[in-house]
């Protein structure tokens, strides 16, 4: 079998190949399309913000405890106003993840039970025998 640049098919494949790749290689690439997420104004963003603040304070357990520290409604309001976008933010944030819904008592227990019979069903798979015993 002779060389492959030994030919002249050898010498056009090898110049193809190399005039190929230097040209997709050397071409600008085109503009890659995507989807941008919505991104509200910044202002929305903070009236949304206060809004959820707001909202948080009128709960009674917040306005009672606020109450039995000495601080009114129009205090509380007046440090609303001096708070940056940015601690509002922050406070908003903040209050998301304390309204939280945690995990219950109920669902703890059945993910158990859950992992319990996988557990068993799996080893009997295996041909073992769970045996319980006092």
């Amino acid at each position: 079998m002779r060389h492959l640049l030994t030919t002249k098919v050898g010498y056009l494949t090898v110049f193809v190949m190399l005039a190929l790749t230097l040209g997709l290689g050397l071409t600008p690439k085109a503009a890659v399309a995507g989807f941008l997420p919505t991104v509200a104004p910044k202002e929305e963003r903070t009236k949304a913000d206060l809004d959820k603040v707001r909202q948080a304070l009128e709960n009674k357990k917040v306005a009672g405890t606020l109450a039995s520290l000495g601080y009114d409604k129009a205090e509380i309001e007046e440090k609303l106003a001096q708070l940056s976008p940015e601690e509002i933010s922050s406070l908003a944030g903040q209050l998301d993840e304390a309204m939280a819904p945690s995990g219950s008592a109920a669902g703890i227990v059945i993910g158990v039970v859950v992992v319990v019979l996988v557990v068993l069903g799996v080893l009997s798979l295996m041909g073992k025998r769970v045996v319980v015993s006092e």
